[in-house]
């Protein structure tokens, strides 16, 4: 177990939006955090410590794992990139950060993975982390690394993990096909809150996102992390009925997309960098 009194956690990423929702809803209790991010941090309270740097400059992320015990591992690109810079980020920025973290000491990491790394399961089909990885995308591709890579640390080095299939994060759901994926700001903190608390997780890979009515999952490692969502997209329905986004069809089990992964599934890659 990780101790939020006496233990340095630290959080790469931590200028984004998820970022942001955990310093709100961890920054009371954990008394170190340790944070970084290429953006600089808005309004950082006294138990916490910044560090500005590129996720890419491997001896700062070895200089800041100093003294910590426990790694939230946020940072990534997402949306409009080029695949030099996913890979530059996605997976070489994840291993120097995993590595780092090992060859520190660090005990436990805590993983940002995707639901994107199962995108590719139909929607009809209600998905578990026991089945395989079927990623929707090099986005996907790379989660699935990530994942991968925390169960060879785990076999190898003991260090513990959670790797937390992330839907989508926003602070009130967008679409329809939130209405079966959101993670609410307050659900995902309680998320990476229980991973550093659980006394011993193994190595877990936990599905996430908030207790909505329209869940595509089971089995989905809740009970084992102790996860309870209060958060349901539901509650929003006519919001987004009012922002003209179709409702009605998932209660006859019609999505708009057909894979898990939404549009992931079916958009091509992004462009290697040219010159």
């Amino acid at each position: 177990m990780i101790d939020p009194n006496t233990d340095r956690v630290l959080i790469t990423g931590a200028a984004g939006a998820i970022g942001t929702a955990l310093r709100d809803g961890l920054r009371t209790n954990w008394r170190h955090l340790r944070l970084t991010d290429i953006r600089p941090m808005q309004n950082l309270t006294n138990n916490e410590e910044a560090i500005v740097t590129d996720i890419a400059d491997r001896s700062a992320i070895e200089a800041m794992m100093r003294d910590v015990r426990a790694v939230v591992h946020l940072a990534g690109v997402i949306g409009e990139y080029d695949l030099e810079t996913l890979f530059r980020v996605n997976a070489r920025g994840l291993f120097d950060v995993f590595e780092s973290a090992r060859l520190a000491g660090v005990e436990r990491i805590v993983f940002a993975s995707s639901n994107h790394a199962f995108g590719c399961y139909p929607i009809t089909e209600t998905v578990s982390p026991a089945l395989p990885p079927r990623p929707d995308s090099l986005y996907g591709v790379f989660k699935v690394w990530g994942e991968t890579m925390l169960r060879n640390y785990y076999d190898r080095h003991g260090i513990r993990s959670v790797s937390l299939r992330i839907g989508t994060y926003r602070t009130l759901p967008i679409d329809q096909r939130s209405l079966a994926t959101w993670l609410s700001p307050a659900d995902v903190a309680q998320l990476v809150d229980l991973s550093l608390r659980h006394p011993d997780p193994g190595c877990i890979v936990v599905n996430g996102y908030s207790n909505n009515t329209r869940l595509k999952t089971h089995d989905p490692n809740w009970v084992t992390l102790g996860y309870k969502p209060r958060d349901n997209a539901e509650d929003y329905r006519e919001m987004l009925r009012d922002k003209g986004v179709e409702v009605d069809a998932p209660d006859r089990d019609e999505w708009e997309w057909p894979e898990h992964g939404g549009s992931h599934a079916r958009v091509p890659e992004q462009p290697a960098r040219q010159g």
